[in-house]
């Protein structure tokens, strides 16, 4: 039902009906007002699932976040369309499939097979196509002022986010990565106004947070659209002494622990605090009940070593019951954090473990008179599909992945095998049942093999 209520009240926005703000209808879902609504997207960069206070973790503390869930929904089951950044971004920004816009791996470049890989992976666009229709230029046609702040890593040039729908855009472009999280955060030559905005010793977190709030204040007045896109918590791993040392002495009670490491708490913590900062301006400017805020992540969180370069500080997290994390297609690298807020149209204190995917919100926006074409009624038994025919840099090798209902099928193109996981009985996909249960793998792998093919998916071949 939940799923219902995300689609209905994203049909309310671009319909903009009119009612009392005390009015309440029956689902949870409150009356909607004359304006129409605000919305606030913030993405993290490699948050996992289980970095939060309110999805279990007990180190890292995040009372504004926690905060957001409480006063709205809490997606238990809340997925990234891609184990890593590139494809779920582009997914976020059109609802189309990381297949259907050509981006399955992070944009950086095509190469030719590295040593010890046994597969050709396919090719991808190196930007996301200006034909694809955003959310920036679906809010943009309806008078939203449209802001895209923080990384993009879609494209640089022509295909940055000021072509594609952004009136506003700041700290955005070819980047997937600060050199540093301190100013002046990028090399030379990049990003120079985000750093004529800051100064030596600014964390860049705190520093997109302050151009996001920059831009509500200037369009208090008239209905807007701010993207905000974290760099944080992906590496490097950095974080302000402060926040540091709160976690260095917490750590000093489980001295053995090892995850979270506790720079990258201080990270997560700093998302969180700037989180607040954006509720709270919204408080203060009298538009918290009529703006929707949508919070998740790009993927799940890094639990590996990172390349040398990158390497200090990680694995920095683990996520928690979850197997794996980014760059892989097992339930710690697609599971995400994924909280939506709108008070006056959700009642609050909803936690819903209906599956949803980043792509789900688009296909609202784009056709508000209905329900998304390719998931239908949205129900517990919804058919999910990834696709990631290529090496991550953290390890993962080519795979496809389908959940239905409390199924999951992961299927490995060197091995060219499938594990099916019952998610319900073992969400951290310990035990592969594909031999106990032959018949029901077949008949998810042909169904696997089936979509794709319908999808146009490209596919590993041998080299």
């Amino acid at each position: 039902m939940t799923r219902c209520y995300l689609l209905f009240l994203l049909s309310l926005l671009l319909l903009g009906c009119s009612a009392s703000d005390d009015d309440v209808t029956g689902g949870g879902v409150v009356s909607p007002t004359d304006r129409p609504p605000n919305v606030v997207l913030i993405v993290a960069d490699d948050l996992g699932w289980f970095d939060l206070a309110s999805y279990g973790n007990d180190f890292i503390e995040t009372p504004n976040l926690d905060r957001l869930a409480a006063a709205g929904i809490r997606f238990t089951n809340g997925y990234a369309a891609a184990a890593i950044c590139s494809p779920s971004r582009g997914s976020l920004l059109t609802g189309l499939t990381p297949v259907a816009t050509n981006i399955t791996e992070h944009i950086h470049g095509n190469g030719p097979p590295r040593p010890g890989q046994q597969l050709r992976t396919p090719p991808i666009a190196q930007q996301l196509a200006l034909s694809f229709r955003t959310t920036g230029e679906v809010f943009r046609e309806r008078g939203y002022g449209t802001a895209y702040i923080g990384k993009w890593h879609l494209g640089g040039g022509e295909f940055q986010p000021e072509f594609q729908g952004f009136d506003y855009t700041i700290g955005s472009g070819a980047n997937g990565l600060p050199q540093s999280f301190f100013y002046p955060f990028f090399p030379p030559n990049q990003h120079q106004r985000l750093k004529d905005s800051a100064k030596p010793g600014d964390y860049l977190t705190d520093v997109l947070t302050d151009r996001a709030l920059d831009y509500i204040d200037a369009h208090r007045d008239s209905s807007f659209f701010v993207n905000l896109n974290y760099y944080a918590p992906h590496v490097p791993i950095m974080g302000k002494e402060e926040l540091i040392e709160k976690y260095r002495q917490k750590r000093a009670a489980n001295p053995n622990d090892s995850f979270p490491d506790i720079v990258y708490a201080a990270m997560v913590d700093a998302i969180d605090q700037n989180v607040g900062r954006i509720m709270d301006r919204l408080e203060a400017l009298g538009l918290t009940n009529n703006t929707l805020v949508v919070f998740t992540s790009d993927n799940g969180g890094l639990s590996v070593e990172e390349v040398p370069a990158f390497a200090a500080h990680t694995p920095p997290t683990d996520n928690g019951p979850l197997r794996a994390g980014k760059g892989y297609l097992y339930e710690g690298g697609t599971q995400v954090p994924l909280i939506v807020r709108w008070p006056a149209r959700i009642s609050a204190g909803q936690v819903s473990d209906t599956p949803v995917v980043g792509e789900d919100i688009f296909p609202a926006l784009r056709d508000p008179t209905g329900m998304s074409p390719l998931f239908g009624d949205a129900t517990s038994e919804r058919l999910l599909i990834w696709h990631f025919p290529h090496y991550s840099p953290q390890g993962g090798k080519p795979a496809s992945s389908l959940r239905q209902g409390k199924l999951k099928l992961v299927y490995d193109y060197e091995t060219e095998r499938s594990m099916l996981f019952d998610l319900a009985a073992d969400p951290g996909e310990t035990t592969d049942l594909s031999g106990a249960e032959p018949e029901k793998t077949r008949e998810l792998e042909q169904l696997l093999k089936t979509r794709l093919a319908d999808m146009g998916a490209q596919l590993p071949t041998p080299l």
